[in-house]
This record gives structure tokens, C-alpha cells and sequence, in this order.
């Protein structure tokens, strides 16, 4: 199925639309609304930040310049796993251990939290499926028995080594050797839970508007004033959740990251019995290498599998490409497997890949860039910036590390491009 826009106002018509049980319209702003805090963006960051903001009592109005979920936060596999696109090596080897310990927590905090907001909302975006395992493409046991034994001691992530036949029980392919199993982490569908949060916030008296690109943002005496192509908000403060959608509105975010093109498939259903001889589990999978690919299987009996990063964001053959990807590892199903969905997207990445958030002054808050990993810590950063926000919480200086940089401008996502082949070059050898 191509990716047009359809009657809901989303470009790509892809599998998560057509699962929407209900996706009630957000009204367009055309008037002037005031309230405490205004959130520009209408994404998993945008709509966290609300719903804390909510939660603490103080008004919150949201301005999104598509439809909610449009983006990456609508098209995203559905892994809800702690960490960040920075590993949690990565931090311990830049930061004092209890700094990388905090940000960790967050994230692992987070996830019980979204957990807990499914229940507590009733918010139907389920199956809810525990379990991510991580694949190597590589024979090297000890050194994942050793990551392992430092990640549990360090970040008591609680992660357990499966034994490459126990993975390949799960995982019926020759590819794969040992890998690590996060029991805590789970899946979901990720469009139908932001609408959830959507429902939730206004039901609490937040306002969204959807349609609504801001155009800029300016001081208003002590406060702030969004413009949107039809209306205003008038706000005492403002947090920009625009990912890499930012479209001008502020240069020092627009610079400080890069797009990211990725894509996903999904295949038509697929018979019980090659299932089981190919993808027999309903563990999440994503492997090791830098250009990884990462998948599970959703309702229907089809497999949902994504991969790749590019500079171009719309190659001749997205079907073709991840077909070809899934038969690398799964030879058994050619001929049985065959795409039915298929769609682009574009992530945020800075050059650290840890989230961007801060303030730029005081009242004008960021929040975005959160990579290929962003269900958990969306929600970590939304709390962290509404705490901060309504109770005047200091979390959010651990983030300071991770600050506004520059990269590259419009040239950055062409050194992006180069990384990304260098990268897939090396990982040809394991193959």
C-alpha cells in the first residue's frame, strides 16, 4: 500500500491507521486562547509534557501543525524499552556513574509509567507483549555475558543471556548467535496509545488543536505568544516538542540535529505453520549491528519489520528493500511473505543521540530529539519538564550535558549519509 494522504489527514496510510479504533478530530485554533503553558507539538513529547503538566495542575494547550501522532511518534515499531538512542555504556563512559545511573532510572521509571496509564486510562492499544531480545550477528558470548553482568550491576536493568540455541528456538535462523533478553520491556501499538493520552488530556481540560502550525513564538510582557496560521496562544511558558519538524521556528533547535530517514513493512498474513518455522515468538527482536534491523510479530499473523537509515526519504522500492531485508534472515518465507504496508519516517537525532532539553531562556523550554528510541523516554522528559515547570523540580540539569550544539546546519544530515554508509560497510563482515 503507498504512502498517500488519506481521509484522516495522515500522509502515510499505514498499518497503525488502519488499527485506529477511534481518532476523533482536533479542532483548528482560530481564535486567542490563554493558559499556563503552551506545548508545540502534538507528538509522544508533546502530549507527555501535557498530560504531566495536567496531572500537577496547571493548564496546558497544545498546538499541533498536522494531525497527532503524525510523525516518527505515530510510525514507530511500538518497543517500549528504557535507555536511551545513546547506550548505557556511552553515558557511563562520559558522565560520573550516579549521573548515568539518574538518566537511566528516568527511562526505566517511565516505562512502569506507561504501563501504569494503560491501566488507569483503560487505554486500548494492546497487545501489550513483554519482552525485547536484542540478537547478535556475531559469536561472541563472553563479551555479551560481560556487557550483561556490568548493565545489571551498574543499571540493575535485570537483562538475562539467552544461549544461541535458546535464541534460535525463538529466532529460526542461522544469522543469529547469543542475545540479550529484557523481560521488562514490552510492545504495543503505539498511534492507538497516543490517542489515548490525547483522550486523557482533554478529558482533564487540556486543549489540543490540531492543524495548527505555530509560526512564531515571541515574548508577550512576562509570558509568551504562539502564533499559528489562524489563531494565538497566549502562555506564560512554552515547550517546543517539534522533533525534527520545526520548520524554521527556531534556528539554534533546527541546527542542533539532523533528520534521519527509516522504514518500516508489513507483510500480509502469514500461515500459522511458517511462523513457527521462521519468527516463532512474540518477543520483540532487533540485533546488534549499527544499521540494525528490528521487528515482531503484530495481530493478523504478519510481521512487522523495520531497518535502514537514509539520506532520501523516498526510495524507488520501500517494499522491495525491507523484503529483501527480512529474507536475508528468514530465507524460509520467500515466496510466502509479502508486503502489504509500508512506509518512511524521519527521527531526530543530535550528534550525542540523547534527547535536547532544556530552556533556551527562562519560560521557553525544549524538548525533543529522541532518535530511534523514543516511546520510554518521551514520558521521562515530559514528567521532567512539567515537574520542572509546575514544582520547580532541578531534574531536568541532567540533561545539560546534552545541550543545544550545532550539527551541521542543512549539511548535516549529508555527514549523516556518510556515517550511516561507512557504518553499514563495516557491518557487511559480519554477514
Amino acid at each position: 500500500m503507498t504512502a498517500i494522504a488519506d481521509a484522516e489527514g495522515y500522509i502515510d496510510h499505514n498499518y497503525y491507521v488502519d488499527t485506529l479504533q477511534t481518532a476523533p478530530r482536533h479542532p483548528v485554533l482560530g481564535e486567542t486562547v490563554e493558559t499556563d503553558v503552551c506545548v508545540v507539538g502534538g507528538g509522544l513529547a508533546g502530549l507527555n509534557t501535557a498530560l504531566g503538566l495536567l496531572e500537577r495542575g496547571q493548564d496546558a494547550v497544545v498546538v499541533e501543525a498536522k494531525r497527532i501522532g503524525w510523525g516518527a511518534s505515530g510510525r514507530n515499531a511500538g518497543f517500549v524499552a528504557k535507555g536511551y538512542s545513546a547506550s548505557e555504556m556511552s553515558l557511563l563512559a562520559r558522565l560520573e556513574k550516579p549521573h548515568a545511573q539518574q538518566l537511566v532510572t528516568l527511562t526505566q521509571n517511565a516505562r512502569k509509567l506507561i504501563h501504569s496509564r494503560i491501566e488507569k486510562f483503560n487505554i486500548d492499544c494492546g497487545p501489550l507483549t513483554p519482552g525485547v531480545l536484542t540478537v547478535s550477528w556475531k559469536d561472541n558470548a563472553r563479551e555479551m555475558r560481560d556487557y550483561i553482568d556490568k548493565a545489571n550491576d551498574v543499571f540493575h536493568t535485570g537483562f538475562e543471556f539467552w544461549d544461541r540455541e535458546k535464541v534460535r528456538e525463538h529466532c529460526k535462523t542461522q544469522r543469529y548467535f547469543d542475545g540479550v533478553y529484557s523481560p521488562q520491556d514490552y510492545q504495543f501499538n503505539p498511534l492507538r496509545y497516543l490517542h489515548g493520552i490525547a483522550k486523557v488530556i482533554t478529558e482533564q481540560g487540556g486543549r489540543i488543536f490540531e492543524n495548527s502550525p505555530a509560526v512564531k513564538i515571541s515574548r508577550d510582557g512576562k509570558g509568551w505568544k504562539v502564533e499559528t496560521k489562524e489563531g494565538c496562544v497566549k502562555a506564560r511558558e512554552v515547550v517546543l516538542c517539534c522533533s525534527i519538524y520545526i520548520d524554521g521556528l527556531d534556528k539554534r533547535l533546527a541546527n542542533a540535529a539532523f533528520p534521519v530517514q527509516t522504514y518500516i513493512m508489513v507483510t500480509k498474513p502469514i500461515d500459522d505453520a511458517l511462523l513457527e518455522q521462521s519468527l516463532n515468538t512474540l518477543h520483540a527482536i532487533y540485533d546488534m549491528r549499527f544499521c540494525s534491523d528490528y521487528y515482531r510479530r503484530v495481530d493478523g499473523n504478519r510481521i512487522l519489520w523495520g531497518g535502514r537509515v537514509a539520506l532520501w526519504s523516498r526510495p524507488d522500492n520501500i517494499a522491495g528493500m525491507m523484503l529483501g531485508d527480512l529474507l536475508k534472515v528468514y530465507p524460509q518465507l520467500k515466496g510466502h511473505a509479502a508486503p502489504d504496508y509500508y512506509w518512511s519516517g524521519l527521527l531526530c537525532y543530535a550528534p550525542h543521540k540523547m534527547p535536547q532539553l532544556g530552556q533556551i531562556e527562562p519560560g521557553y523550554w525544549y524538548n525533543t530529539g529522541f532518535g530511534g528510541h523514543g516511546l520510554a523516554p518521551t514520558t521521562a522528559c515530559g514528567e521532567v519538564v512539567a515537574s520542572a515547570i509546575a514544582e520547580g523540580d532541578e531534574t531536568w540539569r541532567a540533561f545539560e550535558p546534552f545541550g543545544i550544539g550545532f550539527a551541521g546546519g542543512k549539511s548535516g544530515r549529508y555527514v549523516a549519509q556518510m556515517v550511516y554508509w561507512w557504518w553499514r560497510a563495516r557491518d557487511l563482515f559480519l554477514v
